[in-house]
């Protein structure tokens, strides 16, 4: 027996020490992809083709965000970024930056707003709370109509929408453009995807535009923008522990703000919510939202087999899954709880199932801090799951109101027992849900927020003024430890480069834009004739064509 055991532990190992393998390997390959384009925005900008440089910026960028390579930040790609910006003097230089002023006049500045998403969210709610000042936005690649959200908080601030990616050019004429809208504005804020290099070329120069604050909305993930940040915004600990140690942020300059929430107001009670979704009022029901993506599968196990035990074991439960949309893989789970495991797509409105709910279940194997803080405000129990050691932190929800409220499970026995103990425990869901309402309120009541902007603001004020960069930059190497190891199965996608092309192609001028598509086209990565005609066309042309009739205002 014990022979046996030794050789079922050497296995194991074995088998852990091959996985670790096959995950360093794949960093090391996803880095070697990123750093080869890293090169070639470096060549580019060397050669003169700024333009072209600052698109292999953004793909190389996109990449790491997509493709975990060991590395959270990049010093080569902000000197890239920070060289072109340099460069577009002096046809955009507008002379040395206004004096200080105190914060009255805030530019945010966000790449893209999706209608459903927690991003799109906070901005409307900041923007909406923050009553005394005036909130205008630039969007350096928006697509589609504005979210009515942010267009009639904008308008109630007294501020306008500057869609940039509707100007004649590419990301130089853009972020010439964000340069001088920015001059109109006492602070910028970037709400920005991780790789949209536009803010960083037209903010290379500290002494030349007002104060940039970087929210870091995006903490588990590869971004860049620390180098032109005054400050960075963090929504948790976690994540300014990872800016300090992982992007190169200055701890003086790494601030913490905890994300808003709507407190809600019900409109209907848990039964009357139950009655509308078709669900009788003695059945518990959990619920969990989030975008699509959160519930992807680890291995062959997907996020309703993880639940078929649980609520086969108690017939009058069921889950609900709000943006996991019809899957295929779900059906033999579903089948074997009799349908009590249902999925709908994404939801811009989910307030009904937040209503209806008796329990919140976090979303996995990527953690959904927005709608665990929603579901918090409800009142309702949240359980999460963290099956990583703590240096993998960032993958974890440990926010403000939930690090010390949310049941938290290590492994799957643990996760059933604290759902089975609320489930079969109607006192044990009041309490739970009563105390993190409490802690909900007292963090992220409007008054409380706003009063944390205002010390963020004065903190941002109080600091001496970014100096420029200087010296030689330490190339980033990859990291092949926590959490770096299980990044890409977590959060990774298999975005394709040439997707990822096809995304900027209309940023480039016409020579190469054109060499582009001729490459996508010899490699058969053209589907249907209007792509083959649209990727031909600027983005600005197709923009404008598209989207006019959403329009707001257009700075």
């Amino acid at each position: 027996m014990a022979t046996i055991a030794s050789g079922h532990r050497h296995d194991g190992a074995r088998g852990a020490d091959d996985e670790t393998a096959r995950r360093a390997g794949r960093i090391r390959s996803n880095f070697s992809a990123f750093d080869a384009r890293v090169r070639e925005a470096e060549r580019r900008a060397a050669s003169g083709d700024l333009e072209g440089a600052a698109v292999e910026a953004a793909i190389a960028a996109t990449l790491a965000a997509h493709r975990h390579c060991g590395v959270f930040a990049s010093p080569r790609l902000e000197r890239v970024t920070a060289e072109i910006g340099r460069r577009l003097a002096p046809r955009a230089d507008h002379g040395p930056a206004p004096e200080p002023a105190p914060f009255r006049r805030v530019l945010h500045v966000c790449t893209q707003l999706a209608p459903v998403g927690g991003l799109t969210k906070m901005l409307a709610l900041w923007i909406g709370a923050d009553a005394n000042r005036t909130n205008g936005l630039a969007l350096t690649q928006h697509r589609g109509p504005v979210d009515a959200r942010i267009t009639e908080a904008v308008r109630a601030s007294g501020g306008t929408i500057h869609h940039l990616n509707h100007r004649q050019g590419g990301k130089l004429a853009w972020a010439r453009e964000l340069r001088r809208v920015a001059r109109d504005y006492d602070v910028v804020v970037l709400h920005i995807h991780c790789e949209d290099v536009v803010p960083l070329i037209a903010f290379a120069d500290p002494a030349k535009h007002p104060p940039v604050l970087l929210l870091n909305h995006a903490d588990h993930l590869f971004w860049i923008g620390a180098r032109i940040s005054h400050a960075v915004i963090n929504l948790r600990e976690a994540a300014r522990r990872l800016a300090n140690t992982r992007r190169g942020v200055d701890p003086a300059r790494s601030l913490l703000l905890p994300t808003l929430i709507t407190l809600p107001e019900r409109q209907r009670s848990r039964a009357a919510a139950k009655r509308a979704l078709g669900i009788p009022e003695e059945d518990i029901l959990l619920v969990s939202v989030a975008r699509g993506a959160k519930y992807r599968n680890v291995g062959p196990v997907t996020y309703a087999d993880r639940h078929v035990d649980l609520v086969a074991a108690h017939p009058n439960a069921r889950l609900i899954v709000v943006g996991a949309g019809a899957r295929a893989d779900w059906a033999p789970a579903q089948a074997a709880t009799g349908g009590r495991i249902t999925a709908y797509a994404e939801q811009a409105d989910p307030r009904v199932f937040f209503e209806a709910a008796d329990i919140y279940v976090d979303s996995y194997p990527f953690v959904s801090s927005t709608s665990m803080l929603e579901a918090a405000a409800y009142g309702l129990p949240l359980v999460t799951r963290f099956e990583a050691p703590e240096a993998a932190e960032i993958v974890a929800i440990n926010h403000p109101g939930l690090d010390a409220t949310a049941r938290v499970a290590r492994d799957q026995a643990e996760y059933e027992a604290h759902l089975t103990a609320l489930i079969t425990d109607a006192e044990a869901r009041r309490a739970a849900g009563s105390g993190i309402s409490a802690a909900i309120a007292r963090l992220y009541a409007p008054a409380s927020w706003l009063a944390g902007l205002d010390a963020v603001y004065a903190e941002a004020q109080a600091l001496p003024r970014l100096a420029p960069e200087s010296g030689p930059v330490t190339a980033e190497m990859p990291h092949l430890g926590e959490p770096d190891l299980r990044h890409q199965d977590m959060f990774g996608s298999d975005f394709p480069v040439s997707g990822m092309t096809k995304n900027y192609i209309g940023m480039l001028p016409l020579r190469q834009r054109v060499a582009s598509w001729a490459a996508l086209r010899r490699a058969g990565d053209l589907s249907g004739p209007w792509e083959r005609v649209r990727l031909l066309l600027p983005e600005w042309l197709v923009r404008n064509v598209k989207d006019r009739p959403g329009l707001l205002r257009a700075g």
